[in-house]
Order: structure tokens, then C-alpha cells, then sequence
């Protein structure tokens, strides 16, 4: 996949409605990929989707919660 497309994937990802296994199966791709990717996009991601600082903070916020919860299950 092209860098825009796996970015796509991690940004579909960090709207917080889906689960990596689900986004896995909505894209087409595994599950180590999509990891991997919002791993490595994340941050751009976070920082280029978002239009003012406020809307950043929680967007972060909100992705380290689900991150919490992960390591906490």
C-alpha cells in the first residue's frame, strides 16, 4: 500500500469508532499492517488532520484512553 493509503487506514483507525481487527477487514489488509501503521502514522496523523490545538488534545486524549485500555485487557 502507498504511504497516503496506510495513512488513510490509520486515520480510520484513530476516529475511535473501530477496533484494529475491524479496520483490518474493512481495508483488506492483516492485522500486524494496520498496527504497524498507526504506530508509525500516528502522530502525523493526530497532527495533520485537525485544524486547531484544542481539536488536537482530544484527539490525542482520546487515542492514548484507547491505547490505556488495550494494555489494560
Amino acid at each position: 500500500m502507498t504511504p497516503k493509503t496506510s495513512k488513510k487506514v490509520v486515520k480510520a483507525y484513530m476516529a475511535g469508532n473501530k477496533s484494529i481487527p475491524q479496520i483490518a477487514v474493512e481495508f483488506n489488509v492483516a492485522k500486524s499492517s494496520v498496527s504497524k501503521w498507526v504506530n508509525e502514522y500516528k502522530e502525523e496523523c493526530l497532527y495533520t488532520t485537525s485544524t486547531t490545538a484544542e481539536s488536537n488534545e482530544a484527539k490525542e486524549i482520546s487515542f492514548l484512553m484507547k491505547k490505556i485500555k488495550r494494555l489494560l485487557s
